[in-house]
């Protein structure tokens, strides 16, 4: 049972601070978990910061003091650096994927998220090296800053059309990824209205995009390095083309600027030795510094 002088404390310092704080910790088969609620009888998983097995497979409920606790999210860092770890199961109870969740777990091959989460936080699976495909359910919402970052085994990942937001370098180094696949099109678009700066920075073979027509805004270097792109499409409600957005894109031949884009941001098509023709509308009012310097097969615009 809890200590109710540190529960007293834990209480207190929620009162003055604002912060949720779990008020007590207890391990069920080898998993730390915290209590998030005992009124609503909710718990997260907590630090595992010694956990030893290939395998995790989370409950949707666990037992503790006589109680049944449902597990709604997997907390920040809670399998943080478990390079041993192959394989989890997360339950369709959990809502949410913390920070850092499952950072630098190298040996994790296999991750399926259920219907239940709406947010994978930011730096939720950074290095997981080791996997090779993830599918990111209807649910999602949100994907965190360096989500994905330097999965360099992901080949292809399914973004569904709830997602309102791709985070800061959320698949950054994703050095394998061929395919980005939103709803049933090969499409970067629907619902999401922003693209983070570095978002897919580093994709090298990534081989075509298209941007839809709900996106505002592509970040700075969202598709810098992407050298192997060798076809873009830009939805009709983009205003904004980041800095150096495509940069290094040596593969991109033809890209057709829409006429809702006013701004094209410095070093935007840097380097982009293939590219051969652009159409810059008159919806255009600014072209950044060097924006399409080194282009040298560029023959018309």
């Amino acid at each position: 049972m809890c200590n109710m002088k540190r529960i007293s404390i834990i209480l207190l310092l929620l009162l003055l601070t604002g912060t949720t704080i779990p008020v007590c910790a207890f391990t069920v088969n080898g998993i730390n978990y915290n209590i998030i609620s005992e009124e609503n009888l909710t718990a997260e998983v907590g630090r595992n910061t010694r956990y030893t097995f290939t395998e995790a497979v989370i409950p949707e409920t666990v037992e503790y003091d006589g109680k049944q606790y449902s597990v709604t999210r997997i907390g920040g860092g809670a399998f943080f650096n478990r390079s041993g770890l192959t394989s989890v199961t997360i339950p369709n109870s959990v809502t949410s994927i913390g920070s850092s969740a499952f950072d630098r777990c190298y040996g994790l091959t296999s991750v399926t998220i259920p219907n239940s989460v709406t947010s994978i936080g930011q730096f939720a699976f950074f290095l997981c090296q080791s996997l090779t495909s993830v599918t990111i359910p209807n649910s999602v919402t949100i994907i965190g800053q360096s989500a994905f970052h330097g999965c360099s085994g992901l080949t292809s990942v399914v973004i569904p059309n709830s997602v309102t937001s791709i985070g800061k370098d959320a698949f950054n180094g994703c050095s394998r990824l061929t395919s980005v696949t939103i709803g049933n099109s090969e499409s970067i678009g629907n619902s999401v209205t922003s693209i983070g700066d570095s978002a897919f920075s580093g994709c090298s073979r990534l081989t075509s995009v298209t941007i839809g027509n709900s996106v505002t805004s592509i970040g700075q270097f969202a598709f810098s390095g992407c050298s192997s792109l060798t076809s873009v499409t830009i939805g009709n409600s983009v205003t904004s083309i980041g800095d150096s957005a495509f940069s290094g894109c040596s593969g991109l031949t033809s890209v057709t600027i829409p006429n809702s884009v006013t701004n094209i941001g410095g070093w935007a098509f840097y380097n982009c030795s293939g590219l051969t023709s652009v159409t810059i509308p008159n919806s255009v009012t600014n072209i950044g510094g060097w924006a399409f310097y080194q282009c040298s097969g560029l023959t018309s615009v």
